[in-house]
């Protein structure tokens, strides 16, 4: 059997409450959530600027090894596209029977496990699959959902963070000055009750607001200042989403780090189908096993 080498970032969510921009976790709520998206896999949320439909494959909940754990396979197409088929053979050409509104499934396969502080999260990403951001969009539409069934206000939302890597410390260490430090926040956080900026309801700003802190002529920005940001990353309570810093080496090379590249990465070496595609079973088993879960254990 065909094996593969599948890309897994590590990542944590959090529930964000939309009157002051605070984190919180309720872990019953969580898995009361996913326990709707179970029961709801029909949902397709549609991304029409990106020709993009998002939904739930397969969805489960269980507890293994002692933790509460949830296997997610996302499906995912992009539309709009039907170009002919072309022969490998001979370079012959035919017309294609896709519609519009269909496009190849992709699938994407998340883990978490669930304790009392978050969900620690960890995601196969694939330029094909899908991202973070829109994951976190599709839950937030079922949390919507799931509050107003009950009757209740939804004054709170799902958001993520990213867990980092040791290696942009140790590059950062290498620099000799630090020039320009680019923080990335929410446009919620201009929207909130400590800065009211603007209108945190604007849908045409984008989900990232950048701000620029920049060294005096000759100077340097502070290293244990970058590393906070960076380290704010993971932080409780953080509105920081990406940082980027740009300076040099003794030999006044440019350095860029990036924290976006530079987030917790593993491998997984997945077993591949007679069609190609990902072994799901497989893939998740071993996904667990990095979140530190036996899945042989009992299930209880």
């Amino acid at each position: 059997m065909s094996v593969t080498n599948r890309r897994i970032v590590f990542y944590n969510l959090l529930f964000v409450r939309t009157e002051d921009n605070s984190q919180f976790f309720d872990k019953q709520l969580f898995i009361d959530i996913m326990n709707y998206i179970s029961s709801t896999a029909t949902f397709m949320l549609d991304i029409p600027r990106r020709n993009k439909a998002i939904g739930v494959e397969q969805i489960e909940i269980e507890h293994i090894d002692y933790k509460d754990c949830v296997k997610l396979i996302f499906k995912s197409c992009k539309y709009n596209h039907t170009p002919d088929y072309m022969s490998k053979l001979d370079g012959s050409v035919r017309n294609s029977d896709k519609k519009q509104h269909e496009g190849e499934k992709e699938i994407t396969h998340l883990c978490a496990t669930v304790n009392t502080a978050e969900a620690e999260v960890i995601l196969e990403e694939r330029r094909s699959g899908v991202t973070i951001n829109e994951i976190v969009k599709f839950l937030n539409e079922c949390v919507k959902e799931y509050i107003e069934l009950r009757s209740e206000m939804v004054n709170f939302k799902l958001d993520y963070g990213l867990v980092p890597s040791s290696s942009f410390l140790t590059n950062l260490n290498k620099m000799q000055k630090v020039k320009v430090a680019e923080v990335f926040t929410h446009k919620r956080v201009l929207g909130s009750e400590t800065m009211a900026l603007l209108d945190r309801e604007d849908e045409a700003l984008k989900d990232d607001v950048v701000l620029t802190l920049k060294a005096k002529r000759g100077e340097s920005l502070l290293k244990r200042n970058m590393q906070s940001l960076y380290e704010s990353l993971a932080g409780e309570n953080t509105v920081t989403t990406r940082v980027r810093i740009y300076g040099t080496d003794k030999n006044n090379k440019g350095i860029k780090l990036d924290s976006e590249y530079m987030k917790k990465t593993e491998f997984v070496t997945a077993k591949l189908n007679e069609n190609g595609i990902v072994d799901s079973q497989d893939m998740l088993t071993k996904m667990l096993d990095m979140l530190g879960v036996n899945s042989n254990a009992i299930q209880i």
